[in-house]
């Protein structure tokens, strides 16, 4: 069956990722004694993962998955969770979707997102076993039927549910994996509150963390330009040459790749526009004209619809033939789709280019199902020549209902630049270098004698004034409203809020083109509506939060005990 192309999930929630914990004084006696008392609801044991050494695309303390094993418990079980945002079912979407998030943690490319949800399900499951929870599509069944595929009434829409299974047929899922794939996730849920559940934040601090950012915070500060210090600043060729040899390792030529590219992109030009007509026009005329491009849209709509169709059927059979022989048949299966698809489907072979330096064609493209955020060009630059061809090919969707497979054919490595290619750029850098000590020192003598003149009983506008400085007022603001005309205000907060009131700030604050030395002129709480409500939630939301630190520092710390054969990630 034709491979369905690559998804990943969106980033709609934040994710709950405070640090990697690795021990926690007295955990497992909280696990022994939850466990004692009978806290733990045990279901019986099924669970992802095959069982079989001879299954050697990856391998998880002896759980043996084949490539096929590796896409539909990773890839099509991730676009299986993203099917339910996009049937906007978001009360299941968001429960799956931290599950998946959660088991995926931090990943720098789409493939090794699904390397880690797969080796994470399989983690999870042995793991969770030793605790005595088993994960069982059985009981998975009840808790969908009790708790999800809610319709208005909040009762079970079994239609809902059915055309949600039936949905994940071309991604050679079944109800049972679907079922499978909530256990895992309610297991997931009983694994971390029981890790976590012995985790206790500090309410003080909580409270006070958060009062300390609801703050309102009034200053005035005294910046320094980094410009100012670099205008007079004209280091010799041996000043550069000396601080090149320490630094050359940081400027190296860009990085170029050679690609071919199979795309299938539809021209939109030929659309039927909405009718714009003028205030004064009869509005005869404009219902006919309205009538007529609403014949026309849906007409062209239908005709656009079959034609996607056909070509996202070609290019899934090319990329299924592609996957079929691991990258071998490339060439040869899109030659097969070009014939198929005539002048709709394209296949390029690139110069070798740069980041900077794309294509017209690619440059132009939007991709759609990659982290989000990501261009073409960051898509392009993630991916890694490997020894395996498979690992070298990329697909996504592009534009409104397009495809693209990218195959990485050369990959030419940054090198050191010769002291004369570099000498521009160590120059300027050597420049940054200077000016900015230069700045921060005159930041700290300044800082000095304000903190001096104040502290005697002087304004800090009169003590700027009389050392030749300006002071910027900047009126009373929160972290929820910074002011729109000072770049470096959340910095500025950040010093300020833990800075007596009527005094210079101790610490300076830096960005890349500026030093400012901030002086606090009031600090005010406003309480609003039921505090201690407030406070309350706060400190479960900590609570909440160390549950998810908990489980992921027990995850890692399986991971790191793990015998692993996995993939190599593009």
């Amino acid at each position: 069956m034709p491979s369905e192309a690559h998804y990943h999930l969106t980033d709609t929630t934040p994710q709950i990722m405070i640090e990697n914990m690795r021990k926690y004084t007295g955990l497992m006696a909280v696990v022994i004694v939850l466990l004692a008392a009978g806290l733990v609801v045990t279901m019986n044991q099924t669970g992802s993962g095959h069982s079989g050494i001879g299954n050697g695309f990856m391998n998880v303390n002896g759980v043996g998955l084949d490539r096929n094993d590796f896409r539909k418990e990773g890839q099509n079980t991730v676009s299986a969770i993203q099917r339910l945002g996009q049937a906007q079912n978001f009360n299941d979407f968001f429960k799956l979707s931290d599950f998946a998030r959660t088991l995926t943690g931090a990943a720098n490319s789409e493939s090794q997102s699904y390397i880690n949800f797969v080796t994470n399900r399989i983690l999870l499951k042995q793991g969770a076993e030793k605790l005595g929870l088993y994960s069982s599509p059985e009981a998975a069944a009840k808790y969908i039927e009790d708790n999800m595929f809610q319709g208005r009434d909040g009762a079970f829409d079994a239609t809902m549910y059915q055309n949600y299974i039936d949905s994940l047929g071309n991604l050679g899922l079944k109800e049972r994996d679907f079922q499978q794939l909530v256990a895992e996730y309610i297991v997931f849920t009983k694994t971390r509150d029981l890790i976590g559940g012995g985790l206790t934040p500090s309410a003080s601090q909580t409270i006070t963390a958060d009062k300390l950012n609801r703050q309102s915070i009034g200053m005035d500060v005294v910046t320094f330009k980094l410009n100012d210090y670099k205008k007079d600043l004209a280091p010799s060729d041996e000043e550069i040459k000396a601080y090149w040899e320490t630094h050359k390792d940081k400027y190296k030529t860009d990085r170029q790749v050679k690609l071919t590219y199979v795309l299938t992109h539809l021209d939109d030009s030929d659309e039927p526009k909405r009718p714009t007509p003028t205030p004064d026009a009869d509005p005869a005329e404009v219902a006919k004209q309205n009538i007529e491009y609403q014949e026309k849209k849906a007409a062209w709509d239908e005709q656009r619809k079959n034609h996607t169709n056909i070509l996202t059927g070609i290019f899934d059979d090319f990329l299924f033939e592609v996957e079929e022989s691991e990258g071998q048949d490339f060439d040869k299966a899109a030659k097969a789709a070009q014939e198929d698809a005539g002048e709709d489907l394209k296949i390029v072979t690139t110069e070798t280019f740069t980041a900077d330096a794309l294509p017209a064609e690619l440059a132009s493209l939007t991709i759609k199902n990659a982290q989000p955020g990501t261009s073409i060009s960051q898509a392009i630059f993630g991916m890694k020549m490997s020894s395996e061809l498979i690992y070298n090919i990329q697909n996504f969707g592009v534009g409104r209902d397009g495809h693209i497979a990218i195959r990485l054919d050369e990959d030419i490595q940054p090198k050191v630049k010769e002291f004369e290619a570099a000498k521009e750029d160590a120059k300027a850098d050597l420049i940054t270098k200077l000016a900015t000590e230069a700045m921060t020192k005159a930041a700290e003598d300044a800082k000095s004698k304000l903190t001096e003149a104040v502290a005697a009983g002087k304004s800090f506008t009169e003590a700027a004034t009389e050392a030749s400085l300006t002071a910027t007022n900047i009126a009373p603001f929160t972290t929820a409203t910074p002011p729109a005309d000072q770049a470096n205000a959340a910095d500025f907060f950040r010093i300020a809020q833990t800075t007596a009131p009527k005094t210079v700030a101790e610490d300076l604050s830096s960005s890349a083109d500026s030093t400012s030395i901030i002086y606090v002129s009031s600090r005010t709480l406003t309480i609003e509506g039921d505090e201690a409500l407030k406070e309350t939630q706060l400190v479960d939301q900590a609570a909440n939060q160390l549950k998810y630190v908990a489980f992921n520092a027990w995850i890692l710390g399986l991971k790191d005990n793990a015998e692993l054969k996995l993939p190599l990630a593009q």
